[in-house]
């Protein structure tokens, strides 16, 4: 993991948040860094708590120990309302935020619910589905970082929604060999089934050349939707809140995401983005306004 700005001030973010959010969600962290001091530490909160929710499916050996972690957060997060520390690091940046900016309760539960579906081994049965799965696991991150830097419900509501289904596709293709490995698949069992595609071949690899078409159709559909999602945000931007921008800047990602996924020979296998490419776009979409 190639070395991540810190955080430093008043509301300094502490090494532990740093590495979990780096560790995870890298695109939120690093644009919490170029968002307004006063709300960094919040959006790093955020970042290291999706952060830590979605590497919960991939470090447990079964699904009962997965539950446990995910009602630990849910109770953590209801002590702490009532004034409670954990001794959790990211935990307690997290109650922290929350007690600072208001958070929806019921935003931070849909986000640790959703986690029972990658716990599960499943996939979204539909597009209705899996809209659900982007809204609470991408969608909602980006809700609370558009509410930390002011923006009403209101307005945010509709970009976080876009915004999670562009970048929540794009990441999530791009790393499809990894969920599936871990279980978890990101592509609707629906889709894949009209493809002429038993979604328990995903799991037995090398795919077949027929089976590699249909899975490559069903990826190269969900792109086009992500890129659809992504061009609602961009023709807003114009009326976007300058200070909200930040909140949005890891759909700078998007793009990097699908050219490093173009390259590949089979859509099981891995691919990402540099990290130093990553800073790059990350940083050059916080000076010249746009994603």
């Amino acid at each position: 993991m190639a070395p991540a700005p810190t955080i430093r001030g008043s509301q300094a973010v502490t090494r532990e948040v740093r590495d979990s959010a780096m560790r995870g969600e890298p695109d939120r962290y690093l644009a919490a860094t170029l968002a307004p001091v006063e709300a960094r530490p919040a959006l790093a909160a955020i970042a290291a708590f999706a952060a830590e929710l979605g590497r919960i499916p991939s470090t447990v050996s079964e699904p009962m120990l997965g539950d446990i972690r995910l009602q630990w957060w849910r109770d953590t997060l209801e002590r702490g309302r009532q004034g409670a520390r954990s001794g959790h690091p990211v935990a307690d940046a997290m109650i922290d935020a929350e007690a600072r900016h208001g958070f929806p309760p019921e935003l931070l539960t849909a986000m640790i619910d959703t986690r029972e579906l990658d716990l599960a081994g499943g996939m979204p049965q539909d597009d209705a589905g899996l809209a659900a799965y982007l809204v609470a696991t991408q969608g909602h991150p980006f809700r609370l970082a558009l509410g930390v830097l002011g923006a009403t419900s209101e307005s945010a509501d509709g970009l976080a929604r876009a915004a999670g289904e562009a970048y929540g596709l794009a990441r999530s293709l791009c790393r499809l060999a990894m969920l599936v490995h871990n279980g978890g698949v990101i592509l609707p069992a629906e889709r894949l089934k009209v493809a002429g595609v038993d979604p328990s071949v995903l799991t037995a690899e090398p795919l077949s050349h027929d089976s590699e078409a249909a899975v490559r159709a069903v990826c190269d559909a969900l792109e086009m939707r992500a890129r659809a999602a992504l061009a609602d945000v961009r023709a807003q931007w114009p009326t976007i809140d300058r200070r909200w921008r930040a909140a949005l800047l890891p759909l700078a990602m998007v793009e990097p995401y699908f050219r490093a996924q173009s390259g590949r020979q089979s859509v099981l296998e891995p691919c990402d983005v540099s990290p130093i490419a990553r800073v790059v776009r990350i940083g050059m979409a916080r000076f010249a306004g746009r994603v």
